[in-house]
């Protein structure tokens, strides 16, 4: 993915509990820094304002799980 960095994780433990993806079950992902997708970002080209986060996507399907507060 262009201009994210990604970083290999074999489980995922969030608040005590393992992360699963939520389509097909893996608990495999790999973490990838992100920002918030917001139209109006894009809109009024302000993206670099945008409220970071941090998503893991799941090495199986590719679903993507976001989570927008420090882990």
């Amino acid at each position: 993915m262009k201009g994210e960095k990604m970083d290999d994780e074999k489980t995922v433990v969030i608040n005590n509990k393992q992360l699963l993806c939520q389509f097909c079950g893996n608990a495999e992902f790999q973490k990838v820094n992100t920002k918030m997708n917001k139209k109006w970002f894009a809109i009024l080209d302000v993206e670099m304002f945008a409220p970071e986060g941090t998503a893991y996507i799941c090495r199986n399907c590719g679903y993507k799980h976001e989570f927008f507060r420090n882990l």
